[in-house]
């Protein structure tokens, strides 16, 4: 009998310890490469392919955006929700300047600076600016995919109050 519950015991007590069991801290280094590749890609494809394509290519399933109501719009209708349709003449290139993972290497984050080119009523081109911010999220099957993105324009310059005409 004490031969038959040897193993038993013993599967039952490594069943318990397994969720203690010391695991490999993930490679942060490596994982930030990953993620700033990913947002280098996903500019990329947004100069070749269109904004859409790049927005609804590189967005998990659960993707949600703070200017659409994330309450309504998740996932692939929260794509074309804020996106539309791609516009004619419309260019937007950004760049990471920060990357950080998650210490247990599920989530990530790359801000940086973006430009918005396009041709304004007037035929001129208008360019604007400012900073943006992509949460990227380790998929189950091992690649990133990101669960938020948004941007804020570069304010005005304030008027010099104190300047004398």
């Amino acid at each position: 009998m004490k031969t038959r519950f040897l193993p038993f015991a013993l599967g039952l007590l490594l069943s318990l310890a397994a969720p203690f069991a010391v695991q490999a801290a993930p490679d942060k280094a490596k994982l930030k490469q990953e993620v700033a590749a990913m947002e280098d890609a996903f500019c990329a494809m947004a100069q070749t392919n269109g904004l859409l394509a790049a927005f609804q290519h590189f967005a998990a399933p659960d993707v949600a955006f703070i200017d659409t109501d994330p309450r309504k719009f998740r996932g692939p209708s929260a794509v074309l929700e804020r996106m539309g349709p791609d516009q004619p003449g419309v260019k937007l290139t950004w760049s990471a300047s920060f990357t950080d993972v998650s210490d247990d290497g599920t989530l990530g984050y790359n801000y940086g600076r973006f430009e918005s080119r396009r041709t304004g009523p007037d035929g001129q081109e208008v360019v604007r600016g400012g900073f943006f911010l992509t949460i990227w999220k380790r998929q189950p099957d091992g690649t990133w995919r990101y669960v938020m993105d948004t941007g804020a324009p570069d304010r005005p310059p304030k008027p010099d109050a104190g300047k004398k005409t």
